[in-house]
């Protein structure tokens, strides 16, 4: 009975730190994201100058990108209020955080969770705009793109990532990023991967007490 349990503890620690530091991919795909203007991003046709973000794609609220029906939104300004405000929200248990992002004309990016509840500035907006878009990052051409690195979030609580575009010059707008969650272990996790070390010692003192 006892080798029973103690290779049962053996096995949860092993799952636990199997799982340790997961980390999950995220992106402009239409899964837990949204928008402020009509709640659902919808796909848009990039158009040709623009980068690109395998596996992802060029969002918007609307058709704002090229062809058939397709609708150019106001121009705005920097600082000012944003075209569009997109939304994406982190898997629980988010540790940190790595994002690229790109968009047309440009955008802020912001970081919210329990540690900055008014919202953390990652990336500022670029307000100096070339034939294209913004001139660099964040921009919309190949060389353009911004990528913010590993930054620390608070896993207590729920947390998203807000890019907030703007529209400068007209023609199509959208915005288009790709990134990387690393998720800590849930609180119920340290206590199996506790139970487990535990049954290991006590494993090996009663092999070692046979012998």
């Amino acid at each position: 009975m006892h080798n029973r349990l103690l290779k049962v503890l053996v096995l949860a620690s092993m799952f636990v730190m199997a799982g340790w530091g997961t980390v999950i991919p995220f992106g402009s795909d239409l899964v837990n994201e949204g928008n402020n203007q009509t709640a659902s991003n919808v796909v848009i046709t990039p158009h040709p100058a623009w980068g690109s973000l395998s596996p992802y794609s060029w969002i918007s609220y609307a058709n704002t990108g090229v062809g058939g029906g397709a609708i150019s939104p106001a121009n705005t300004t920097i600082p000012g209020t944003p075209t569009a405000i997109f939304t994406e929200w982190l898997p629980a248990w988010t540790g940190s955080v790595n994002v690229t992002v790109f968009a047309d004309d440009t955008a802020d990016v912001y970081l919210y969770d329990n540690a900055n509840p008014t919202g953390l500035l990652l990336k500022a907006a670029n307000p100096i705009q070339d034939s294209a878009c913004a001139a660099g990052p964040i921009g919309c051409q190949p060389n353009e793109s911004w990528t913010s690195g590993w930054i620390p979030v608070d896993f207590s609580g729920a947390a998203w990532l807000e890019i907030r575009a703007y529209q400068r010059a007209g023609g199509p707008f959208g915005v288009l990023y790709g990134g990387e969650a690393q998720v800590v272990p849930e609180p119920g996790t340290y206590v199996l991967l506790g139970a487990g070390l535990i049954g290991l010692g006590l494993l090996r003192r009663m092999r070692a007490s046979r012998q």
